[in-house]
């Protein structure tokens, strides 16, 4: 989605730090028919794609954002990325594993489904992924909480808080089967400047920046964030509990995923 062009160096350090699970990777390389190609659609800067490398020959991502592709090219130059719509993108070859890391639902879903007809494998595997809404405690909640309400909340996209549909739509695509939804456990912790590099790089605070807040709110909101702090006994006790209203938490993502053969 190019909205996070606006703000590709901050969606690029700390999409970066939020790492989706080994797990989820190598269960997808034991379901694919065979581990010579994979192809991430909506790869943004290339983190999610990279991660595909240890368990496929050859590895190659898309994107509609040109400054997200840059940053793709430049962090990981030994793959090939695209500047593509997911809609029109047209590779030159198929592939046993089809993924979209947190971006499916910015798509035209049913549209890049039919796609896949001519995208997988005999037997490929389509995987669409992302993480939970992330968690705050403490006075930085209450402070996220309050930007979200009276700043943010307008700029929403309704295809971020709609029931996700996904499934169905999967299981109405003829030469998809097996269609089927999965939890894999995901705990990162962030830390406040991380926290507010997160909220900068999400569609929704760029449309507010670009709309109402100014280019300032930016720094505004950084320095508003890292004056948070908690009190000092809960301070403590998080210490032994890994989790402070500091941090932030991505508890854990769903998996839709589908196989056609």
């Amino acid at each position: 989605m190019k909205q996070f062009d606006k703000h590709a160096d901050a969606y690029n350090v700390v999409r970066g730090k939020i790492a989706y699970p080994d797990s989820l990777y190598r269960n997808l390389a034991e379901r694919a028919p065979a581990r010579e190609a994979a192809l991430d659609i909506g790869c943004g800067n290339g983190v999610s794609t990279v991660r595909l490398q240890p368990w496929f020959r050859y590895v190659e991502g898309s994107d509609l954002g040109e400054a997200l592709i840059a940053k793709a090219r430049e962090n990981y130059p030994e793959i090939r990325f695209s500047v593509s719509p997911a809609e029109t993108f047209a590779p030159q070859r198929r592939f046993d594993l089809v993924t979209s890391a947190t971006s499916f639902y910015w798509m035209d879903r049913k549209q890049v489904l039919t796609r896949m007809a001519d995208w997988l494998t005999p037997g490929g595997l389509f995987c669409a992924y992302k993480y939970d809404f992330p968690i705050a405690y403490g006075p930085l909640r209450d402070f996220i909480e309050h930007e979200l309400v009276n700043k943010w909340a307008k700029h929403r996209d309704p295809r971020l808080t709609r029931y996700d549909d996904t499934l169905e739509i999967m299981g109405s695509c003829p030469h998809l089967r097996d269609c089927r939804r999965e939890v894999f456990a995901n705990i990162i912790f962030l830390s406040p400047e991380e926290v507010a590099l997160f909220f900068l790089s999400t569609s929704y605070v760029t449309r507010y920046i670009e709309q109402e807040g100014g280019e300032d709110y930016a720094d505004r909101f950084i320095a508003a964030v890292r004056e948070t702090r908690l009190p000092r006994m809960l301070a403590r006790s998080v210490l032994v509990r890994a989790a402070t209203a500091s941090k932030l938490m991505l508890p854990s993502f769903c998996s839709d995923s589908s196989l056609s053969r």
